[in-house]
């Protein structure tokens, strides 16, 4: 994004160089050559002088660190010092005419090929009019006509051109952007929610939808990008037969559709269907077959293309809008997307895999080691305390002693062996079950040794994968000793939900009389959370009650 505005803003330097440049020429070629203008001589030369040092005025403030015209479309005032020299000088045979090519290739290479166009359609008719009405008589007709004819013209190419060019640096750059949001450490989920976002606000589109279908358990996955709310992806998993009809299309297809093309005549059939390898024209296609899919998405233009991992069909991209028409040249662009997108996501499935089995390793591992190196020292232990208990008489005050101490013994061991067998069971929901009983006993065991009260909410429905599971157990066991460590709490809350596929963490606790209101931000807490791609915040509410809120996504 940087190195984009970069350009963008050397680009914008070079144009009002360009400005600048012509606007001082002319006026010295004019002193020079005082042919033209042959009247209201003192009115154009002021008029001029005044263009050029508005020219460089515009130069020099575009120098700065931070251009002060970058939205401001300076080719419209371009356009009316334009058409006013060209009134105060010879009409549609003055000098001025040819810095309308200027202006329009400015707009075309700056802005795109509709604002190129407006501004030759505006140029043209202006200075027909404007033209007409100020050029000396007799007025010379064939370079009245000719004038606006090349201007109209050749301003048309120039728009075209300019417009290709804005929108092959446009797809250069979402490409770029596309291959550098590969990141193993954010998901699968993560990673296509980001791609569709990106491919949303490139289209200026309504919505972007991907569903793509689970050969194993035949259910469907309905991912979701709305303009009103472009930062969440909702996820639905199993959608019912109405949204897995958005999969009627035969795999091979690309389409196009659009509700009001019906009604011109140069186009019968509402749909454009392209067989999406070859790039070739689907023909005697009925569209009315298919007309279903169009009255579910309720959009009057969609575009829609196969989605293939490993040459195998696995779902469709869709991308909806009131106000553009699709055509083959943004099938092939995003066909050129997901040949980049699914490479990213078979690296990422892989490093998870990958991730996964080694983790899967570490617990067995881990797992062993606790049962020989921790879990049979402490059956030792309690069959050591035991006999001593037997050794010692019924009202000796020892023998409650070693009775609590065996008790607390036994404890440990049950808690080692069910964090034993929990290590030991793969599978996502296991998983959560895992960090729940994880949350749950290192929460017991602080109340144990500190007295604090904590109370566990974690919803059964999260869906994540093992580096994350571990990072949230850190996060919360670094929260809790926060509270431990800085304040005089004596009771906490933990909760973890998902909303709007990320995870939501809250841990909680209760300001003590005296403690500062002031919020701070814990920076081990805050760097794991970064660099899982989520944020943390932390608020004092109403009820005087710590608040650290953690989202980071699935």
């Amino acid at each position: 994004m940087i190195e984009n505005q970069a350009i963008e803003s050397v680009d914008e330097r070079l144009v009002n160089f360009t400005r600048f440049v012509l606007a001082l020429s002319a006026l010295i070629i004019i002193y020079v050559d005082p042919s033209e203008p042959d009247r209201l001589v003192n009115i154009t030369y002021t008029t001029l002088a005044l263009y050029t040092v508005y020219s460089a005025a515009v130069y020099f403030l575009s120098l700065r660190r931070q251009p002060a015209f970058r939205r401001v479309p300076l080719y419209w005032i371009d356009v009316a010092w334009y058409l006013l020299l060209i009134s105060l000088s010879s009409g549609t045979n003055s000098l001025f005419f040819f810095f309308f090519f200027f202006v329009i290739l400015a707009a075309s290479f700056g802005s795109g090929y509709k604002a190129g166009l407006k501004v030759t359609i505006v140029s043209t008719l202006l200075f027909l009019t404007i033209g007409y009405y100020t050029t000396p008589t007799p007025v010379e007709t064939n370079r009245f006509l000719l004038r606006s004819v090349y201007l109209a013209i050749i301003g048309y190419l120039m728009a075209y051109w300019g417009g290709s060019e804005t929108t092959h640096k446009r797809r250069l750059a979402l490409l770029k952007d596309v291959s550098r949001s590969s990141n193993p450490r954010f998901g699968v989920d993560q990673t296509i929610g980001s791609v569709m976002r990106k491919l949303r606000e490139f289209y200026d589109a309504d919505t972007c939808l991907v569903i793509n279908m689970r050969q194993v358990t035949n259910t469907h996955i309905l991912r979701r990008v709305d303009r009103k709310q472009p930062q969440f992806v909702s996820r639905v998993e199993s959608v019912g037969t109405e949204a897995a009809q958005l999969l009627a299309w035969p795999p091979e297809w690309a389409v196009t559709w659009h509700h009001r093309s019906g009604k011109r005549w140069f186009r019968k059939t509402p749909c454009c269907t392209y067989n999406f390898s070859s790039g070739e024209r689907v023909k005697d296609v009925d569209c009315e077959t298919y007309a279903l899919i169009s009255d579910l998405l309720d959009s009057d233009s969609f575009i829609t293309i196969p989605v293939y991992q490993r040459n195998t069909f696995m779902g469709r991209l869709y991308l909806m809008s009131k106000g553009r028409h699709f055509n083959y040249s943004d099938v092939d662009f995003l066909r050129q997307v997901m040949d980049h997108v699914m490479p990213m996501i078979d690296h990422i499935q892989l490093v998870d895999r990958l991730a996964s089995q080694a983790s899967e390793h570490e617990r067995q591992r881990i797992s062993r080691d606790i049962h020989d190196s921790a879990i049979q020292p402490y059956i030792g232990l309690k069959l050591g305390l035991d006999a001593l208990c037997r050794t010692v008489a019924p009202g000796d005050p020892i023998a409650g002693g070693l009775a609590e101490l065996a008790e607390k013994t036994e404890s440990v061991i049950k808690d080692l062996r069910t964090y034993v067998g929990s290590l030991q069971e793969p599978g996502s929901s296991e998983r959560m079950n895992v960090v729940a009983s994880s949350v749950q006993r290192h929460a017991r065991r602080l109340g144990e040794f500190y007295g604090i009260q904590v109370d566990v909410e974690i919803a059964g429905d999260l869906n994540m994968n093992d580096r994350l599971a571990a990072e949230l157990f850190q996060i919360v066991q670094e929260g809790l000793s926060n509270i431990t460590r800085h304040t005089a709490s004596t009771r906490a809350r933990i909760s973890m939900a998902s909303a709007n596929g990320d995870i939501v963490l809250e841990i909680e606790n209760e300001c003590s009389d005296g403690e500062s209101r002031n919020s701070f931000t814990p920076r081990s807490i805050t760097e794991r959370v970064v660099a899982l791609g989520g944020r943390a915040s932390v608020n004092v509410n109403d009820a005087e009650r710590t608040i650290v809120s953690i989202i980071v996504p699935m």
